[in-house]
């Protein structure tokens, strides 16, 4: 299948989202498309400095719906308590936004992408940790089921490059500086 890549105006134009896609299928179907734009528009929603929480991406998932995450977001277990948590690390970084989308893809009711995502922690405190003032840039991916009957969010896995955003912006402890991870 051919890959294409996708200006920020062609994916705005395409799915209402103002992000570039740097890897993505030139050809899906209508439903495969409808999907994508679903698991876009809740990424942008769950990025938003003003739009962020459970209540903001609710009409996005599925009853029901299933989240997992356990070394970065132990404590949600559905796409609305995911926003919730990072609702939190939004506060934190108070400039948290995705860069861009360096992989979508889609193929029936699974839509599968990775972003690159950057902030600053200048907003609140973290886990107990006064704002460092410092910037970060990581990856994170997300695997999604997409409900065929509802075209909501169904189940979700969530994977995060966190360590490597929590050193760069000094939440590594005792010695941030010197930890290395292999």
């Amino acid at each position: 299948m051919p890959i294409i890549k996708l200006q920020e105006q062609e994916t705005l134009a395409r799915f209402g989202i103002s992000k570039a896609i740097d890897n993505f299928p030139a050809n899906l179907t209508s439903q495969e498309e409808k999907n994508v734009k679903t698991v876009l528009e809740y990424m942008d929603i769950a990025y938003s400095p003003t739009r962020s929480g459970a209540a903001a991406v609710s009409h996005l998932c599925a009853p029901g719906n299933t989240f997992a995450a356990p070394s970065t977001f132990p404590n949600a277990h559905s796409a609305e308590e995911y926003a919730e948590d990072h609702k939190r690390v939004m506060n934190a970084l108070s400039d948290l936004h995705i860069v861009q989308f360096d992989v979508v893809t889609a193929k029936e009711n699974f839509v599968s992408l990775r972003y690159t995502a950057t902030g600053s922690h200048n907003g609140t405190d973290h886990n107990g940790i006064p704002p460092t003032g410092r910037r970060a840039q990581w990856t994170a991916a997300g695997n999604f089921v997409i409900d065929e009957e509802t075209g909501l969010i169904k189940h979700w896995w969530k994977d995060w490059d966190k360590m490597r955003m929590w050193k760069q912006l000094g939440w590594v402890r005792p010695d941030n500086d010197a930890t290395e991870f292999v």
